[in-house]
């Protein structure tokens, strides 16, 4: 893994971040985020039991649980010898962590972030990020003082695997978490998985039934597909709760298979970087692409104003020695370029605006013959919708005549990049793991069926973890 990490860092340092950075582009994962472990970012209501999740799955009192919300902030929760807690202004400042795009949202959210280190053998292999329970006051107003989408949407983006919980009580009907949804979990289906919790609460199936199928409806005004993800219905095991009177074995089965795929976030971590160096350097490529030819036009307009003042001045000046007005020649050279420098005054700068908003147009005619390939198109599109309001931005504030035209050999790198090495390392990568001789720890059956609410021990099923793995690094 080590091996594939190095030469996605080399493909960023060599290739995409000497172009990114010589058109603005957003800048790509520092080597703290590149290098960071595998996050698993657990997302829900508040009371949907996401705290009392990590608390098993860390068999101790690591957050604080309760009915009504009792954090408003993210809880990052990594490996330490010893049980230590540090503050945002800490974590965000530590270069050998991967947490310093926090910075862009404020103070306000830097303030509401918690650093947690224990010595749990599960974190050996997995970070864990709760989350503030998400409420009904959506609004900006009413809300919490940092953009909290923007927040779960920077979050997860870098998660390898996202835990969006829901309870009996609040299937999904929460202003924030519609928001979320629609403006945050965009794009990632690959890596979200929906759960159901807290169904040992339920004494028939038909309340089971209700609360499933309101669920279901939810999401599926927030998910754009025809076909919903799979949903694990499944509970935590406390002593102080009253037992369901439905059987639950199918419910423990979902709970280890949920629990099964936080063990293999470490695998889909590799498979993630993958991903996210493909999308940024075919987004990059979008971004280059439009905005040097859009300067380069720029510049074709400008050569024609250049190119018509000397045809100008040649005239002007061929006329004066034909009707003898050789006296007057310098006059009306000053003429003829004070009046090319009013008209270029005034001309350019609409030139200018006029093809930033054309951005559109030149992205069609730059991609025409890959957009009449069907099934490219689509992603085509909307790869440039992302991209090209970042682009007009950077245009219209840093000013097109700042750029040159993309390269040659710079469009022909990225081309040979995201068409033939990155999908030669995912291949790689996908042998590697077929041919590795060491194989995850099997999912033990003989689990407890109950844990006393006030001391939770760790689950059985997790000792196996990082067995044959070295330690991870702790940076405090």
């Amino acid at each position: 893994m080590e091996k594939f990490a190095n030469r996605i860092r080399g493909y960023y340092e060599d290739t995409l971040d000497p172009l990114a950075t010589e058109f603005m582009f957003r800048r790509p994962p520092t080597m703290g985020e590149l290098r960071r472990p595998p996050q698993v970012l657990l997302l829900g209501n508040h009371s949907s039991g996401k705290s009392t999740f990590v608390n098993y799955l860390l068999g101790e009192d690591v957050q604080s649980t309760g009915v009504a919300p009792t954090d408003d902030g993210f809880t990052i929760i990594t490996y330490g010898a010893t049980a230590t807690e540090r503050d945002g202004a800490a974590v965000v400042s530590n270069p050998d962590l991967p947490y310093e795009g926090l910075r862009q949202f404020g103070g306000q959210l830097v303030s509401h972030v918690q650093l947690k280190l224990r010595p749990a053998e599960l974190l050996q292999t997995v970070t864990l990020i709760d989350s503030p329970g998400m409420i009904d006051a959506a609004k900006a107003e009413s809300g919490r003082g940092f953009d909290f989408p923007g927040v779960v949407r920077w979050f997860a983006e870098r998660a390898d695997l996202v835990m969006v919980f829901f309870d009996p009580d609040k299937p999904g009907t929460t202003g924030e978490t519609l928001q979320v949804f629609r403006e945050s979990l965009a794009g990632i289906d690959h890596k979200m998985l929906i759960v159901l919790n807290k169904v040992d609460q339920f004494q028939s199936l038909h309340d089971f039934a209700r609360a499933y199928g309101a669920l279901c409806w939810n999401l599926g005004k927030v998910i754009p597909r025809k076909d919903l993800p799979m949903i694990y219905n499944t509970f935590v095991p406390l002593a102080d709760k009253p037992k369901s009177r439905l059987p639950m074995e199918d419910f423990e089965k979902a709970r280890n298979d949920l629990i099964g795929e936080l063990r293999r976030a470490p695998t889909r971590r590799m498979d993630n970087q993958i991903t996210q160096i493909q999308a940024y350097a075919e987004r990059l490529r979008l971004h280059a692409m439009v905005i040097g030819e859009a300067a380069d036009r720029l510049r074709s307009v400008r050569a024609r104003w250049v190119g018509f003042s000397i045809l100008l001045l040649g005239g002007l000046s061929a006329a004066a020695f034909a009707t003898g007005m050789v006296v007057a020649l310098p006059g009306i050279a000053l003429a003829a370029v004070l009046a090319f420098v009013f008209i270029g005054y005034i001309a350019l700068p609409r030139t200018k605006r006029r093809l930033i908003a054309r951005f559109d147009q030149i992205f069609e005619e730059l991609h025409n013959r890959e957009l009449l390939l069907r099934e490219r198109a689509e992603d085509l599109r909307m790869m440039w919708e992302e991209v090209s309001p970042r682009a007009r931005e950077i245009a219209e504030k840093r000013g097109l005549q700042s750029f040159e035209k993309m390269r040659w050999d710079d469009r022909e790198h990225l081309e040979e990049l995201t068409g033939k090495l990155i999908p030669q390392l995912r291949s790689e990568l996908y042998n590697a793991m077929r041919d590795s001789d060491a194989p995850a720890p099997a999912l033990e059956q003989d689990r407890p069926e109950m844990l006393p609410a006030s001391e939770p021990r760790r689950p059985r099923l997790l000792q196996g973890v990082g067995s044959g793995t070295p330690k991870r690094k702790t940076f405090f």
